[in-house]
């Protein structure tokens, strides 16, 4: 590349720093002739969901931006496994991306025969997003704040289901109520807007979920949060105490969402890729509706998603041993 062409790329990339990715000319964020035809995104929840949401609203501004089509499917199921052997399978040419939960780190530990050895095995892309994660509850239960489900959980023990979607749920399930001494019943969905109704109208009576979930049922009075699972307290829900000043200590599971390639992508069309989704979440129209539904966006590159893997992966296979979890 002569040193006026490297120069005006630079350029550009500087400009994407303050502007929308919509804003910006189709070419600018393609290299390496990457994306040569529409791109799919493999989201492993079911649509309508917390994922599949941050999903679609990146997809809509890469799409802007390459000038290609960027298409979501969802593949719901085994806790991703669907959607990881979709990706695991798919060409090595970035084309197929999977939206990765880091609780599909936990697989090869919860599953009898996982998609992978280690999530490591998939080419990381980008980290999008940072869930911010809530303890949401049946509006009939009789429980006010936390001491109160806790004090009902403990004189009710069969009374009490805990829905779960993603694995990350699971383990916060887990943890808190083990932490807070409550029995419960677990009730698996294939995700959070499968979940919610049930939620709602009290097939269950609690769910540890995102809190983009469940905010707007909580506004509408349908739904009570208890606690958030934050370092401190959400900006969007100030009168709602954190699980430390509860007492209960972090469990240590993370809660990103971050895009992967098949195992053999180019780094070089990773990168690509990266650069592209650092801007598309600096677009108001994917940081603003994120942020109001409590959600952070990130934009970490492949060497701060690969430290960020191996973290998840020991984090759960910890976690899996010290709760003595089963497989499926």
């Amino acid at each position: 590349m002569s040193p006026s062409r490297q120069s005006r790329r630079h350029h550009l990339f500087n400009l994407a720093a303050g502007f929308a990715a919509l804003a910006l000319p189709a070419v600018t964020l393609a290299a390496n002739g990457f994306p040569t035809r529409p791109v799919t995104i493999i989201v492993p929840t079911p649509a309508g969901g917390p994922s599949d949401t941050a999903a679609r609203l990146i997809a809509r501004s890469l799409s802007a931006a390459w000038g290609q089509q960027v298409n979501v499917e969802n593949k719901a199921g085994a806790s991703g496994a669907l959607a990881a052997r979709a990706v695991m399978d798919a060409a090595p040419d970035g084309h197929t991306l999977l939206w990765g939960l880091a609780a599909m780190a936990g697989l090869p530990f919860v599953l009898k025969a996982p998609p992978y050895r280690s999530m490591a095995e998939l080419v990381p892309v980008a980290n999008a997003v940072q869930m911010g994660y809530a303890l949401f509850v049946n509006r009939d239960l009789p429980a006010q704040n936390f001491s109160d489900l806790v004090a009902y959980g403990r004189a009710n023990p069969d009374k009490l289901n805990y829905a779960t979607g993603v694995l990350t749920e699971y383990g916060m399930a887990v943890h808190v109520l083990g932490a807070a001494g409550v029995k419960a019943q677990r009730v698996p969905y294939k995700g959070g807007a499968q979940l919610m109704p049930d939620l709602i109208s009290g097939q269950v009576q609690l769910n540890f979920g995102p809190i983009i979930s469940g905010l707007q049922h909580v506004r509408a009075g349908k739904l009570k949060v208890l606690a958030t699972a934050l370092p401190q307290r959400s900006k969007i829900l100030p009168d709602v105490p954190t699980l430390a000043e509860l007492g209960v200590p972090a469990g240590g599971l993370p809660s990103w969402n971050a895009l992967f390639a098949p195992p053999g992508t180019p780094r070089a069309v990773a990168d690509a890729i990266a650069q592209a989704v650092a801007t598309a979440v600096r677009d108001p129209a994917v940081r603003d509706p994120l942020a109001d539904s409590g959600v952070e966006v990130s934009g970490d590159g492949p060497r701060q998603l690969g430290e960020a893997v191996e973290s998840a992966h020991a984090a759960w296979k910890a976690f899996v041993h010290q709760h003595q979890i089963p497989q499926e």
